[in-house]
């Protein structure tokens, strides 16, 4: 690629460099500390978050009184130039004296660059170099200043014309074999006159000029790339090695090869050598802790929505249906049952899925041959369930419990035994079963649940159709039998795998005695083909849409067959499978689960989270406070971002008004609305070249696809006219966090109770209020979402 290399980057913390020049144009930005910039006749001073550019050719000098972090962007002129078809264009761009929207642009490319800088992934270097292209497209459109504007001879750096024609010829063509002869030629000047006049004003020979300049590419090549040497001298005009030794010798003292190694001894063991460990440390810890935006000035995504009061329709909650616990005997544990009942009274989920209820730890022991069971212990679990007005979504097959780290592609073609055919061989336990059950809580009760058997798990292999259907007609005939209304249905499919055999075995199914009641999808962002893992490909799935795309297919697969009334339930999604995963405890997650409850609306009777509790998967290796539980609570009882998500979108009022990609509006006919929205940033190339259990807590921002904020409108006609107050409750980075209340804590563990109090109070949603006013029966509502924040916003008549 011919113009890869356009832009190159470096760090330092010098406090001083003398009067100097080069041909690449600079662009100096202050991280920390403070700058004085003297070139030409001009000096200014930067502080931390300003810049400056510094044109082709001008001599500049910098010095600070204290410490000092800068990173510098050197664009390289030649290529440049090259560009624009041999034009030489000068730029006025100082932020430290100007403020504009492109200076807030221009600030997002630079520490978007700065964030990539040590990236070596070929996506890093891909996105990098559209950056630099971004850049100087923004460089060249906003800041260029063309002949005859005020400004544009104290840019130019040198200003006499004759002695400016020279440098830029020599500079354009140092790399050829160019000679005294040719330049006086092309001034039309004696070769004797042209001689003189560059001694007298650059103090120095045409030769040693034009070394001087290939001297200073060369040296750089030496410090930032990997060339050999003499690759170095070729290529910045040297005829041969030995003149390339003896012009560094005369300046240097020491030959090109050793300097090379005494720079790069320097650079591991100094803190202010340029682009040196200590000094690139200290930028990580920058940009960990200073995270790249935009002002509101300078957002480029905008969210517009519209709607009427006259347009309306039901709201349906479907999101609050389902929800996953875990496996029956969770249910036992007091922790587990006070989050249950935290959950039922704040969040109102109607139905709670769990698992293994055939299991020891349960007493009931299937057999093929020696059954023995006793119900008490599953009696205790769903009289607490029942007891709190809450429905039971039984999965009736023998499910694994398994906690994943991160999930590989021997996991994804686990080959786990499957009991399912135990059960058809159980029939006289399945008839007292549902005997016990419509005896102990009536027949309403009991035809109120959902009973499902899946098919194949997410890291199963699939059990043989066949055998399936078997089982789920032995189920659906003797529960109905006792209980006709009953919901009996299944396979619990995961669609990324199933493919083309979802339409085959729904054709066979209905061909068999019992239909189902509904479809279970199961969603995990994975792919399954094996064609693809195998040829090493990782298993995420990019797709920022992935379970719409699902339920999509699903429903058209299910009216391609003639099963479109069958209910569709997505009983187990998730971003993720692993439960070690610091993503999902964090905003991320909540503005994920957002972004999907918005744009699945209307698509599925219900969406069943994965999972209500982080102490589903607490085992021995999760002694930290917070683990990457999947969970909406923490084991703690504090509530996640992702928690918030829910809570949000549960205070939508009575009538839905309309939805875009990031926000639903709601309505209450006394003039009350509700709007939910967020600004999701799907992952990037570094998340997906990861492991989940591998992702660094203080680095999460920088596995997004970008951090701009978003400005969003929210137009409503049809209002009484008026004043109106704006309530904003905002979950995001800083606010309603608990990892980041936690950070602040040094990420301390051994927490008392006190302390975990402390943090439930403190990890609250922030609250704002202001005043807007409706006019002509138009009331606009303008707000500002941060990357990854959820807000829930509340709008009432004053």
């Amino acid at each position: 690629m011919k113009y890869e290399n356009i832009v190159r980057c470096c760090f330092s913390t010098k406090r001083e460099q003398i009067m100097h020049f080069h041909q690449d144009i600079e662009i100096i930005y202050v991280l920390d500390g403070s700058l004085q910039i003297n070139y030409e006749e001009e000096s200014h001073h930067l502080n931390a978050e300003d810049f400056i550019l510094i044109n082709s050719k001008v001599r500049h000098e910098y010095f600070s009184d204290d410490e000092v972090l800068f990173g510098s962007l050197f664009i390289d002129y030649t290529m440049l130039t090259e560009i624009f078809s041999g034009e030489q264009p000068f730029f006025w761009c100082n932020s430290a004296e100007e403020k504009s929207e492109s200076y807030e642009k221009m600030r997002y490319y630079i520490r978007q660059i700065f964030n990539l800088y040590q990236a070596t992934e070929g996506q890093a270097i891909a996105l990098k170099n559209s950056i630099y292209y971004q850049l100087i497209y923004l460089i060249t459109s906003d800041f260029i200043v063309k002949k005859g504007m005020k400004q544009y001879d104290s840019l130019r750096g040198i200003q006499d014309e004759r002695m400016n024609e020279i440098m830029s010829f020599i500079m354009t063509n140092y790399r050829e074999p160019i000679t005294l002869q040719e330049l006086s030629e092309r001034l039309y000047l004696s070769n004797a006159y042209l001689s003189k006049y560059i001694k007298k004003n650059f103090g120095m020979s045409f030769l040693k000029l034009l070394n001087n300049i290939r001297l200073d590419h060369a040296v750089s090549e030496l410090l930032y790339s990997d060339k050999t040497i003499l690759k170095v001298a070729m290529d910045n005009g040297f005829s041969n090695l030995a003149s390339f030794n003896q012009v560094f010798k005369e300046s240097y003292q020491i030959t090109p090869a050793e300097y090379r190694i005494q720079m790069q001894k320097k650079t591991e063991n100094s803190e202010n050598t340029e682009n040196g460990t200590a000094v690139l440390e200290k930028v990580e810890q920058y940009l960990a802790s200073n995270l790249v935006s935009t002002s509101e000035a300078a957002d480029s995504v905008v969210s517009v929505l519209e709607v009427d009061t006259k347009k309306k329709e039901k709201t349906k909650k479907y999101w609050r249906r389902l929800i996953n616990i875990g496996p029956a005997e969770n249910l036992m544990r007091y922790d587990v049952r006070a989050q249950v009942q935290y959950l039922k009274e704040h969040l109102g989920f109607e139905y709670m899925r769990f698992w293994q209820v055939f299991s020891e730890k349960m007493m009931i022991h299937i057999d093929e041959k020696n059954t023995k069971y006793n119900f008490t212990l599953l009696d205790q679990v769903i009289d607490f369930l029942v007891g709190l007005d809450i429905k039971l979504h039984i999965e009736l097959g023998f499910k694994n419990h398994t906690i994943f780290e991160k999930i590989e592609r021997s996991l994804l073609s686990m080959n786990d035994e499957n009991n399912i055919a135990m059960i058809e061989n159980n029939k006289s336990f399945l008839e007292e079963l549902i005997r016990h059950w419509t005896r102990r809580y009536g027949m309403e009760v009991v035809e109120s649940w959902y009973i499902e058997i899946e098919k194949n798990s997410v890291v199963q292999e699939n059990v043989d159709a066949e055998e399936y259907f078997k089982v789920f007609d032995t189920i659906a005939g003797i529960f109905k039998n006792y209980a006709p209304n009953i919901k009996v249905g299944g396979a619990g499919f995961s669609l990324n795998m199933m493919e083309e055999e979802f339409c085959q075995l729904l054709s066979e199914w209905k061909k068999k005695k019992h239909q189902p009641d509904f479809i279970s999808l199961y969603s995990y962002p994975y792919l399954r083909d094996a064609e693809i893992l195998d040829a090493g490909r990782n298993p995420y799935s990019s797709d920022t849409s992935y379970l719409y795309h699902q339920i999509q297919q699903a429903k058209t697969d299910l009216r391609r067959v003639g099963m479109d009334e069958t209910e569709l339930l997505v009983t187990e999604w998730s971003s993720t499978l692993s439960n070690r995963n610091c993503m999902n405890d964090g905003v991320y997650k909540s503005a994920y689960i957002m972004k999907n409850l918005i744009e699945n609306y209307g698509e599925v009777k219900a969406l069943g989270y994965w999972v209500a509790t982080d102490i589903f998967s607490e085992s021995i290796d999760s002694d930290e406070f917070l683990f990457g539980g999947c969970g909406l609570i923490s084991r703690n009882g504090i509530c996640k971002p992702a928690y918030y998500a829910f809570d949000f979108m549960n205070h939508l009022e009575h009538y839905i008004l309309g939805k875009n990609k990031n926000a639903i509006i709601s309505y209450k006919e006394n003039g009350l609305f509700f709007i939910c929205c967020h600004n999701y940033k799907h992952l990037n190339f570094r998340y997906y070249s990861r492991n989940e259990n591998e992702i660094e807590l203080e680095n999460q921002q920088r596995y997004y696809s970008d951090n701009e904020s978003m400005q969003m409108s929210f137009k409503i006609d049809n209002v009484n006219n008026g004043t109106y107050i704006i309530k904003t409750f905002s979950v995001s980075q800083t606010n309603g966090n608990v990892q980041n209340e936690w950070k602040e804590l040094d990420y301390f563990n051994d927490l008392s109770l006190q302390e975990v109090e402390y943090l439930q109070k403190w990890c609250q949603p922030k609250m704002t209020i202001h005043k807007v006013e409706a006019v002509d029966h138009t009331l606009v509502v303008e707000t500002r979402v941060a990357a990854q924040e959820i807000q829930g916003i509340v709008v009432g008549e004053l």
